[in-house]
C-alpha cells in the first residue's frame, strides 16, 4: 500500500504548468497529511486544491516516509514556482514580544515551554498585528525533504490563523473574538479583546468531552461566559461532526469562519467548505 492517498483535486481551466512560475504555492504539513493551494499571482486568484492523507504516521519521524514518497512522485512540484511557501502544523510554538526578541536567543525561548530535541532547528515568523515573534521548532528532516524544491519558505501554521484572527476582529471592530480551529486530534484556540491577542493555545484531544472541557476550561479563565460566547469555528470540523454536536450543547453562537475576502477564488472551490482550509487560504498574510 502506497505511504499516502489523493482525498481532493480540483485545478481551474486556466491553470498551466508552463505558467507555474507566476504561482505561489501555500502547502501545509501535518502528521495527518498535506494539502496545497495553487495561487495566481497575477489575478490574486486560488485556482487549484488537492489534499493527501499519510497512512501509518505514529509520530512526527514517519511523517518522513510518506512525505518523501509524494514529493518524489508529484509532477506539479517539480516545477518552479514563483514561491512555495510550507506550513509546518505542530504545537511546539510561543509568542516573544518584539522588545526582548534577539534572533540568537531561539533556542532558549523554545525552551521555556517545550523539551529540546535533537533534530529540532527553531524558526521564527514576526507577526505584524502583534509586534511579537512566533518561535517554533521544525525537524531537520523535514526541512531536508524539500530541498529539491526550488524557492521555499517555511512558516508555523499557528502564525496564519493568529493574524487572520485579529485583522477580523480590527475590520469588524469586534470587541471579543474566539476563534477554534479544529484538527483531528487537537486544537487551537486564540482570543482577542479589544482588537488584542489576549490568549493562543493548543490543546490536544481524544474524545469531544475532552475537546469541550478544555473549551470551556479556557473560556472560564478569561471570564467569558459560555453562554454568552460567540465561536468561530475553523479546520476539520462540521454540522454533523460530534464537536460540532457538543458545542451546541454549551454555545450561544458558532460560526464558521469566511475565507479572506482580499482575495479571489476560483469557481472550482465551490466544491469544497472553504473554512476547512482556512489555514491554508490565509498563508498568504505570512509574507
Amino acid at each position: 500500500m502506497a505511504n499516502f492517498q489523493k482525498h481532493t483535486s480540483f485545478f481551474d481551466k486556466s491553470f498551466s504548468d508552463l505558467k507555474t512560475n507566476e504561482y505561489q504555492v501555500f502547502l501545509q504539513l501535518s502528521k495527518n497529511g498535506l494539502s496545497y493551494t495553487v495561487f495566481n499571482n497575477q489575478s490574486n486568484t486560488f485556482i487549484g486544491l488537492e489534499s493527501y492523507i499519510f497512512n501509518e504516521v505514529y509520530n512526527d519521524y514517519s511523517i518522513l516516509n510518506p512525505l518523501k514518497e509524494f514529493l518524489e512522485q508529484a509532477p506539479l512540484l517539480k516545477k518552479t514556482f514563483n514561491k512555495v511557501i510550507v506550513s509546518y502544523v505542530n504545537n511546539r510554538a510561543t509568542l516573544i514580544p518584539k522588545p526582548i526578541y534577539q534572533e540568537s536567543e531561539l533556542k532558549s525561548y523554545h525552551q521555556f515551554n517545550f523539551a529540546t530535541q535533537e533534530e529540532d532547528i527553531f524558526c521564527s515568523d514576526y507577526l505584524i498585528n502583534v509586534s511579537a515573534y512566533n518561535v517554533y521548532s521544525i525537524p531537520d528532516y523535514i526541512i531536508g525533504a524539500f530541498d529539491k524544491i526550488e524557492n521555499t519558505v517555511f512558516h508555523h501554521f499557528s502564525t496564519a490563523l493568529i493574524e487572520s484572527s485579529l485583522l477580523y476582529a480590527k475590520k469588524s471592530k469586534s470587541l471579543s473574538v474566539v476563534d477554534v480551529h479544529v484538527l483531528p486530534n487537537s486544537f487551537q484556540i486564540i482570543v482577542i479583546k479589544n482588537q488584542n491577542l489576549e490568549l493562543y493555545n493548543s490543546f490536544n484531544y481524544q474524545t469531544s468531552e475532552d475537546f469541550i472541557y478544555y473549551l470551556l476550561f479556557v473560556l472560564n479563565q478569561l471570564n467569558i461566559k459560555s453562554d454568552e460566547a460567540t465561536i468561530r469555528l475553523t479546520g476539520e470540523v462540521d454540522k454533523s461532526s460530534a464537536i460540532y454536536d457538543m458545542l451546541y450543547k454549551y454555545i450561544h453562537t458558532i460560526n464558521f469562519c469566511e475565507t479572506p475576502n482580499e482575495l479571489n477564488y476560483s469557481y472550482v472551490f465551490e466544491k469544497t467548505q472553504k473554512h476547512y482550509h482556512y489555514a491554508l487560504f490565509n498563508q498568504y498574510l505570512c509574507e
